[in-house]
């Protein structure tokens, strides 16, 4: 099962790096104070970029995606992309909402280098992961709905098979794939615009596989995917 990138997903978003982790044996921590420690940090850190330019929007790390975005057929008014929805949250909220420690873990990378970040529960993929543009006949149910509804052709999204998992690529994930407590086996992912400094990636994928040995006990494999390299075995 393999994770690979449609090679005109680089014509909207050049110089992108994609920060990948495949995490296997994934354990809720008996103690999380430690992860819930480290999602306050990356809050804390949030709050001020919120602040620090007027809005969220106008960071130098954030304003880039409105931008990508909109030349992909998704303007940021309507489809913001999840790290600016996160860092709104941040400016206006001294405390973070927790879900539970697996995507408090992956909130806490976001929110720290303010940069996309999310995972799929590996044992719920049937075909692997792709990175791609939508086509006729994918079907996509979201976090609040009861049933799946045809997508038009031509949005980025993540897809295992037909099954859409994330429409308009950073904006909205899919109830396929979604972690649980129960989660064992996790794809993270991590979407760096090529406007962002050079060592993002490489700070966030230090980041994402020490936390994962660290906080959950797993056994991680660990990579930077771009043009010239689009793909990585999950399992």
């Amino acid at each position: 099962m393999d994770f690979s990138i449609e090679a005109g997903i680089f014509d909207y978003f050049p110089g992108m790096r994609l920060v990948v982790a495949a995490a296997e044996g994934m354990s809720v921590p008996t103690d999380s104070k430690p992860v819930a420690a480290f999602l306050r940090e990356g809050w804390r850190n949030a709050a001020a970029a919120s602040k620090a330019y007027g809005n969220p929007q106008s960071h130098p790390f954030i304003k880039p995606w409105g931008e990508r975005m909109k030349g992909a057929g998704a303007p940021r008014k309507d489809f913001p992309s999840s790290i600016e929805a996160l860092t709104r949250r941040a400016g206006k909220s001294e405390s973070p909402f927790s879900i539970h420690p697996f995507v408090d873990f992956y909130n806490a990378v976001s929110l720290s280098y303010l940069v996309p970040a999310g995972g799929f529960d590996i044992d719920a993929l049937r075909e692997g992961l792709a990175l791609r543009l939508s086509r006729q006949g994918d079907s996509f149910t979201a976090l609040d709905g009861e049933a799946g509804v045809d997508i038009p052709p031509g949005e980025v999204s993540y897809a295992d098979g037909g099954m859409i998992v994330t429409r308009h690529f950073v904006w909205k994930q899919s109830r396929h794939a979604i972690i649980t407590p129960e989660s064992r086996n996790i794809f993270f992912v991590s979407e760096i615009l090529g406007e962002l400094p050079q060592d993002t990636a490489q700070n966030v994928l230090d980041a994402l596989t020490e936390g994962l040995r660290r906080f959950f006990s797993a056994e991680v494999r660990g990579d930077i995917l771009d043009a010239s390299h689009r793909s990585m075995r999950i399992r």
